[in-house]
């Protein structure tokens, strides 16, 4: 039954060597806010491994959609870093999507004085850089972020990208639309989920429309944010279905914000020593050494611990949709495939062995030794994401 998972997958208009999808983790690895070969090496090792799909992380669609100023945007100079990328990916016999997002007010980029969001709410993340408070969105600046998601999304098509995903989940913008934790607007794009959804379903639209019925385009979307009065699963279920009727090719269900639940999405420890290192100034660390462990919750980690909720999703709304959460073993793949999801997307247990999929399938071994440390959450900030062990 295992083996059913490693044979060829239709997603959209595009054929997979598999089902596996290695799911957009940040990979801190850029240089001035460009690409760099190490990024270009990480996701060849990860194809080579035998994922199907391998997907860049975080590719902001803008200058303002960056959470700090070193990251990655799409513009002229970071599609031509992109373009080798691709071109390495797809020569190692795999197939690569980007995640194309936008921050909102969870940023710390001093380069932009008033960070955008739905509403204008604190920023938890940038206070301590100077960024306490966001930008409540004119008509006009929704207009000009849907052209940028537009713009991006047109840009990675042209230098060869397979697929794109759009991040509508843990906190970043379209999810700050989603939440009513931060989206308190009275007009149409506030209120109930009809109004929340308005505007991340428009940016879809558009983007599909953009680059066609035949090239893939995916959605991140949280089961829910993880704490109550966010988004909740009956908010998932309505989304995913107006996902599915404007031609989504494919949910990556996950959950989590950000800025309030992070690690609700990573399950395991937390490595707080060296989140408080990695403190942009004194002040956030010392801010994050005397109350980091009340603000950062721990979650208990579990195998497949998303998947009673995401069943929940599967059996309300036709869509294809690929698991994500505490895949580690081929026990666990099993169990998901028998409950019929379409595909299964890896984070840890690749960032701990590229060819994690390859002694899965070849029975070397029966599960990851990914120990769930989370210290890999670390390495993102100190030069590129890495197994500590």
């Amino acid at each position: 039954m295992l083996e059913e998972l490693f044979k060829p997958k239709k997603l959209g208009g595009i054929l997979l060597n598999n089902f596996f999808i290695k799911s957009a983790t940040y990979e801190g690895m850029y240089a001035n806010g460009l690409p760099t070969k190490e990024l270009t090496d990480h996701h060849v090792s990860i194809v080579k491994g035998g994922v199907g799909l391998t997907t860049v992380s975080y590719g902001a669609v803008s200058n303002e959609g960056k959470t700090f100023k070193d990251q990655m945007h799409i513009n002229t100079e970071s599609l031509v870093g992109l373009k080798d990328l691709v071109d390495q990916v797809q020569l190692a016999g795999g197939k690569v999507s980007i995640q194309l997002t936008h921050c909102g007010y969870f940023s710390k980029n001093v380069t932009i004085k008033s960070p955008l969001a739905p509403s204008r709410v604190f920023n938890e993340y940038g206070c301590l850089v100077g960024l306490p408070f966001s930008k409540a969105m004119t008509l006009e600046d929704l207009e000009l972020v849907k052209q940028q998601f537009v713009r991006a999304a047109i840009g990675v098509q042209q230098i060869g990208f397979d697929a794109i995903e759009i991040h509508m989940g843990h906190g970043y913008l379209l999810s700050q639309f989603l939440s009513p934790y931060t989206n308190r607007r009275k007009d149409k794009y506030g209120g109930h989920i009809e109004n929340r959804a308005r505007f991340p379903l428009a940016v879809f639209k558009a983007v599909k429309e953009a680059v066609g019925k035949s090239f893939p385009v995916l959605v991140k979307l949280n089961l829910s944010d993880g704490f109550k009065g966010g988004f909740t699963e009956e908010d998932c279920i309505y989304v995913s279905g107006k996902l599915n009727s404007l031609g989504c090719d494919a949910l990556v269900l996950s959950g989590g914000f950000t800025s309030k639940t992070p690690f609700y999405l990573m399950r395991g420890e937390v490595p707080l020593k060296g989140m408080i290192e990695n403190g942009d100034s004194l002040a956030e660390r010392l801010t994050m050494k005397l109350f980091g462990p009340f603000i950062v919750k721990k979650y208990e980690y579990k195998p497949n611990f998303f998947l009673n909720q995401a069943k929940k999703i599967k059996s309300k709304v036709y869509i294809p949709i690929a698991y994500l959460g505490g895949v580690d073993s081929a026990k666990g793949m099993i169990e998901i495939q028998k409950e019929g999801f379409d595909f299964i997307a890896l984070a840890r247990p690749l960032i701990h062995d590229s060819n994690f999929l390859l002694k899965i399938r070849n029975k070397e071994i029966e599960k990851t030794a990914c120990n769930r440390c989370n210290e890999c959450v670390v390495e993102m900030d100190r030069g590129g994401v890495r197994c500590v062990i």
